[in-house]
């Protein structure tokens, strides 16, 4: 599951909290605030307003617009709540800090912070108009708080849920923010871990592992009826280099063989460095024509990269091509591509040798080599 699938996923779980706040306010306010009873219908609206966003978070409509207007939604709410409660003197002034906390854990920090500061605003607001008389003060309070409070106790309230509240969005998201940064650079890591652990170091193409794998994979699908070929390239006259020339040179004619391989094969193939001097190619969908036009290209680009380290005894391939059958197993199907690749070279390499569909090889029969002169 991708990143934006998983904070769609989580926005689902979390706005569920406005359907359960929603259900709890209808059974338990009346009962503490027993003027709450004719205003259930407020709260019945309110779970309607929160299952349509619901809906509208699984079908990803409106993405960080439709997450801040529902929080607007939610700080009018809260707002109303504790005004008719008594602003100064209830517990439900926690509601804003849950709201808000939420909202960054599972939006971000920006939608976060706009929300605390429309709620302290909205707080604020209400305070400075029961002050001045225009709102009553806890209208369905007990009467025990709707004692109305001071000029600065109104003020230091209004201040001290601001403070509270946009630092806690602060916070929250800022915890959030580099918390996210170490995900993306967790999964960058794991990548580039998963990379290198199917490349080989030298040559940068799929080692030996990734192609056995790969090779499973490709085999089921022949199972179902599709062609694979398979190409094994094993290098003439290597050794040579390595023990006249020393290993770094030999590393650099191996880079260069692996770049024309590379270069020489489909988007859809996949090339690799199966063991030292060795290489295999496997080839998806790929009918025993198509493969040999491949071998042979491939057979004549690794002599022109080993005619420009040395044009009088050049560096080649001997490669051998077999074709999968239904009943294979990777390692037979190697097996098969390598014991062609030795027949090829045993003539004098610079060549392809293939198998015939559908028949074993015996290991007799000559024409099914094709040496140097024939591929030129």
């Amino acid at each position: 599951m991708d990143t934006q699938a998983q904070g769609e996923r989580l926005q689902l779980v979390a706005a569920w909290s406005r359907v359960v706040l929603g259900v709890v306010a209808i059974a338990l306010l009346p009962l503490l605030y027993p003027g709450f009873e004719e205003k259930r219908w407020l709260f019945g609206a309110y779970i309607v307003y929160a299952l349509i966003g619901q809906v509208l978070i699984y079908k990803g409509i409106g993405g960080h617009t439709r997450s801040f207007l529902g929080g607007l939604v939610d700080m009018a709410a809260v707002t109303v709540l504790v005004h008719q409660v008594g602003s100064m003197g209830t517990m439900l002034v926690a509601i804003y800090y849950f709201a808000v906390i939420v909202n960054t854990l599972v939006v971000g920090r920006r939608i976060g912070v706009g929300l605390a500061l429309v709620a302290s605003l909205l707080y604020a607001g209400v305070l400075f108009c029961e002050q001045l008389g225009w709102l009553a003060y806890g209208p369905n309070a007990p009467a025990w708080a709707t004692a109305r409070p001071g000029n600065a106790d109104a003020f230091v309230g209004a201040c001290l849920l601001a403070g509270t509240l946009l630092g806690s969005a602060g916070l929250v998201g800022l915890l959030v923010t580099r918390i996210r940064e170490r995900e993306a650079e967790l999964r960058r890591l794991a990548a580039r871990l998963e990379a290198l652990s199917q490349r080989d170091s030298l040559t940068h193409l799929f080692n030996r592992r990734f192609l056995m794998t790969r090779l499973e994979i490709e085999l089921a699908r022949v199972r179902r009826g599709s062609p694979l070929a398979v190409l094994m390239i094993d290098l003439d006259r290597f050794k040579r280099v390595n023990d006249e020339h020393g290993h770094q040179k030999g590393d650099e004619i191996l880079l260069a063989i692996a770049t024309a391989l590379a270069d020489a094969t489909r988007e859809v193939d996949v090339p690799g460095r199966y063991g030292g001097d060795e290489f295999v190619v496997i080839l998806p969908d790929t009918g025993p024509a198509e493969a040999r036009s491949v071998a042979e290209r491939l057979v004549a680009n690794v002599r022109t990269v080993g005619e420009t380290f040395d044009a009088e005894l050049p560096v080649t391939a001997s490669v051998g091509l077999a074709f999968a059958q239904a009943g294979d197993g990777a390692r037979a199907l190697i097996q098969r591509a390598d014991a062609h690749a030795y027949r090829a070279k045993q003539a004098g390499g610079d060549g392809v040798s293939s198998e015939p569909i559908g028949a074993e090889w015996d290991g007799e029969d000559e024409s099914r080599v094709r040496p140097a002169a024939a591929v030129r």
